[in-house]
């Protein structure tokens, strides 16, 4: 009896070390993975961050700077400062892949509408607003997503993971 108390008291000594190396290492990955998407998420913020300051900019057609923007040049600076290289065009940016549907849009994402005289591309902030760069009004500004966008909206653009599940786009 008493050598089975030993056994257990030794075998307990083993338990303890490698139960607490194996709760160690598991914290590394949980710690991984609740990481990776706050990084995103921050990426993210940024580039709605960015994007929302250059409210007031004026409109230029072809313009790719803080000079003035068009909208295909406003989507391509603001993820170009975060070395996301983007096409020029608004019918290319609209060709890209990573279509998702509007109910999954996720801030960051790219909006491309189809209007009568071809595309025009804006970058989704969250809460049914979005950032572009209208030629009506002559400058960079921030829009809700009324009923006239909505009709035009041809697909929403998620050009970061954003850990939507495949089932989700």
């Amino acid at each position: 009896m008493e050598g089975t108390r030993a056994m257990r008291r030794g075998g307990r000594h083993v338990l303890l070390p490698a139960l607490s190396l194996l709760i160690a290492c598991s914290a590394c990955v949980l710690r991984e993975v609740r990481t990776a998407p706050s990084r995103r998420l921050v990426q993210r913020r940024q580039i709605v961050a960015l994007a929302e300051s250059l409210a007031g900019i004026p409109y230029v057609y072809g313009g790719v700077d803080i000079d003035g923007f068009d909208c295909s040049g406003l989507v391509f600076y603001v993820y170009d400062c975060f070395g996301i290289r983007l096409p020029r065009s608004a019918g290319e940016q609209a060709d890209l892949a990573g279509g998702v549907s509007w109910k999954r849009a996720v801030a960051g994402d790219i909006l491309a509408f189809r209007l009568k005289d071809g595309w025009h591309t804006a970058i989704y902030i969250g809460d049914g607003r979005f950032v572009h760069a209208p030629s009506s009004r002559g400058w960079v500004r921030v829009e809700a997503m009324n009923d006239y966008w909505r009709q035009h909206l041809e697909t929403v653009i998620a050009v970061l993971p954003s850990g939507r599940r495949a089932e989700d786009t």
